[in-house]
């Protein structure tokens, strides 16, 4: 069983402040303060990290899911380059008013259902009551409580410092 250290992604690790919070470009990413160091702690007392983010951009046609990959492995090199990293990111593309074809859809990977917990599951055996979620959306909470983990609502400056006060083992 491992640890999983559950994160949204826009409003979590990144700013959401952008493009009404619909961040698919690179030059629209921008770290939150704390983000990195609270990688590497985590990362240092066994957690997998991962990510878990709706990216309805996609269906909405903000950007593409080549946009997205693309930002993503850009986080994955800065991350690198800081000798850590993010063990997997999952993202649903899909949205039920998409105005693209292909992601006009309800998904079962779409938060609050927890699609995206079971594919982590099923590679890890989830440590359900030592992991957690971090979210800023009531629909990151409504997936912990239905993956049965905790859900820690993230409204802060500082991901490290919120990190640090749930005193996280």
């Amino acid at each position: 069983m491992k640890k999983i250290a559950f994160f949204d992604r826009d409003g979590v690790i990144n700013k959401s402040n952008k493009n009404n919070g619909y961040i698919g470009k690179i030059k629209d990413f921008v770290l939150i303060p704390g983000v990195i160091k609270t990688i590497k702690y985590l990362r240092a007392l066994n957690y997998k990290v991962v990510i878990v983010s709706n990216q309805s951009g996609i269906a909405r046609g903000f950007f593409t899911e080549y946009d997205v990959k693309k930002l993503h492995q850009y986080l994955q090199t800065k991350l690198k380059v800081k000798n850590t990293k993010i063990d997997r990111i999952f993202y649903c593309p899909y949205h039920i008013h998409g105005k693209i074809k292909k992601y006009k859809k309800k998904s079962k990977f779409r938060k609050p259902d927890n699609g995206m917990f079971k594919i982590v599951n099923s590679i890890w055996k989830v440590d359900k009551k030592n992991s957690f979620m971090v979210g800023d959306q009531k629909t990151d909470m409504e997936f912990a409580k239905k993956s049965g983990i905790k859900g820690y609502y993230f409204r802060e400056k500082n991901l490290y410092r919120f990190i640090k006060s749930k005193k996280i083992t």
